[in-house]
């Protein structure tokens, strides 16, 4: 390739944007991010992130800021309908009922923290490991050639090109990067027309010791979704409009606004101040295809989810953190492009699936779901953490068939496509749970009489010039510096193997393959150093 002025760049600094930047970093891999707003995000937008999401925040180290910055959301778990907040509850649920006993899938659990408040985060932390991050600055044109992508990007000071080897869209359902490339999308499309009211309003008397995630408000002045922060002194409120019948955003005028959030909180002597609008699309749209040529799509711009589910930036983020271990090793020249391949034939099945269940949960919230529409709703983890994924960069084992339907991440057992699954295992006598050694590079796990796996391992390694951790998973206590102990035993049942077995995990924490036992032919280096070149697309 040609000299860039980086590898990557990223168009968009919003949640997804900032996440690709830091998982990037994170692999140390310089990239440059350009966002046209003077800064992070000033609305709240999305709330909630599944403990899949945390996961992939706690390897990049931000997961105990989320939850320090999160720590006043701890109790607010319920979904209700109401009147108004000082209204009659018309019913109530709590938000991922039984995420308090989720301690044998996940050592991480659902975060509720506004965007605005989560972004300056995924910021802080990606500009401390090295990311080029320019706010301000936004991309106006960009064409792509063989050697790779030359964007002119203009900021206070003018104009400039800026040349890369690879360009990641991450700048919202509205891509200019998307409808630059002319990329269809399928799905139902928009669905209604929304804006988003930032206000301010003191609601603790009205609110007394509830603490709520989500509220649904309906009564004859107002119909729309409240949610109220941490302080209980501002929050959010969603409503609909209609264009087609003549209604648009110039509608929503502070006063206007302002009398809509009081007929939601139901108590006339409360203040209410508009802080700010958000007008935005429910809508039902997947991008035909995720890569084209240089160009990458992300969030947003790749799929747009209904946010019934509050699936969007999980998934957007999810994107990102796929992406970014391919992006380091093919721009490290440790990996062939045709890794950059399986992006797409990854996540864009996950993305189609994803957005199908946001319009099923739509149905279902608002009672017009059908028996058969019920039937196919699927509960949050196994959104999140249950699929599976088929592509180059996963080794099936033999008689696997066609990627299988998401399922409760629960019964998944080590399968190559699937998360890898969480035990608790210790090193030279300290707790270490399997999550936590996934992240930096692939890891082979063999069990306690797979000591033949650990020698490929160093062979493959050696020969593909890829970092290999490998260690062998040993029942009960002890071991040296290349075991890890299974005081639990349960990790040769959660992987699905053998004491002669093993399994390839790779940077992102899935399975790429899996032997259950020893290798028939007593070849592990040649049987696993093959199993490499084909993920990382070597030929």
């Amino acid at each position: 390739m040609g000299s860039s002025d980086a590898p990557v760049l990223i168009v968009g600094g919003s949640l997804v944007g900032l996440s690709a930047a830091l998982f990037l970093a994170h692999h140390g891999t310089p990239c440059t991010l350009v966002e046209r707003h003077p800064g992070t995000s000033v609305h709240p937008r999305a709330v909630g992130y599944y403990p899949r999401t945390a996961e992939l925040l706690r390897q990049v180290g931000v997961e105990d800021a989320a939850l320090r910055e999160a720590a006043g959301y701890a109790t607010h778990r319920t979904r209700a309908g109401v009147t108004s907040l000082a209204g009659e509850v018309l019913f109530s649920s709590e938000e991922l009922a039984g995420d308090d006993g989720l301690g044998d899938l996940t050592p991480s659990r659902l975060l509720l923290l506004p965007q605005d408040r989560l972004e300056p985060l995924l910021r802080e932390r990606a500009a401390a490991l090295g990311a080029d991050l320019r706010f301000g600055t936004e991309l106006l044109s960009f064409a792509e050639d063989p050697e790779g992508v030359t964007a002119v990007l203009a900021d206070e000071n003018g104009t400039r090109t800026f040349r890369t080897d690879w360009l990641l869209a991450c700048d919202g359902p509205r891509s200019t990067v998307r409808e630059a490339l002319k990329v269809p999308r399928q799905g139902r499309g928009v669905l209604s027309h929304h804006v988003s009211i930032a206000f301010r309003a003191d609601l603790r008397t009205v609110l007394g010791d509830r603490r709520y995630s989500v509220v649904h408000v309906k009564n004859p002045q107002v119909t729309g979704i409240l949610v109220h922060d941490d302080t209980l002194t501002g929050g959010t409120l969603i409503v609909g409009y209609r264009p087609e019948d003549g209604e648009s955003l110039d509608d929503f005028t502070d006063a206007r606004c302002a009398e809509l959030v009081s007929a939601a909180v139901g108590a006339p002597d409360v203040p209410v101040t508009i802080r700010s609008r958000f007008p935005w699309d429910m809508a039902e749209q997947v991008a035909e295809g995720f890569r084209h040529g240089r160009i990458l799509l992300a969030g947003d711009a790749a799929h747009v989810v209904p946010p019934t589910g509050g699936y969007g930036a999980n998934t957007g983020i999810a994107d990102a953190h796929n992406l970014a271990w391919k992006l380091a090793l093919v721009t490290g020249g440790t990996a062939g492009e045709g890794l950059l391949e399986t992006y797409d034939s990854e996540r864009r099945p996950v993305a189609a699936y994803t957005a199908e269940q946001g319009s099923l949960q739509l149905a279902v919230r608002s009672g017009d779901a059908t028996e058969e529409q019920r039937a196919a709703a699927a509960d949050a983890l196994t959104v999140t953490m249950g699929q599976a994924y088929r592509s180059a960069a996963v080794v099936p084992e033999a008689g696997a068939g066609a990627r299988p339907a998401p399922g409760d991440p629960r019964t998944l057992r080590g399968e190559p496509g699937t998360r890898a699954p969480y035990v608790r295992l210790a090193r030279e006598g300290a707790p270490v749970a399997t999550l936590d050694l996934f992240g930096d590079s692939f890891v082979l796990l063999a069990g306690d009489r797979g000591g033949a796996w650990l020698t490929a391992a160093a062979d493959a390694s050696a020969r593909l010039l890829v970092p290999i951790t490998a260690r062998r998973v040993v029942p009960g206590g002890g071991g040296g510096a290349d075991v890890l102990a299974d005081p639990e035993g349960l990790w040769a049942e959660r992987y699905g193997v053998r004491s002669g077995g093993a399994v390839l995990v790779r940077p992102d924490g899935v399975v790429a393959w899996r032997s259950r036992g020893a290798d028939p032919a007593g070849a592990e280096t040649t049987t696993l150093t093959e199993v490499l070149r084909g993920v990382l697309a070597r030929g």
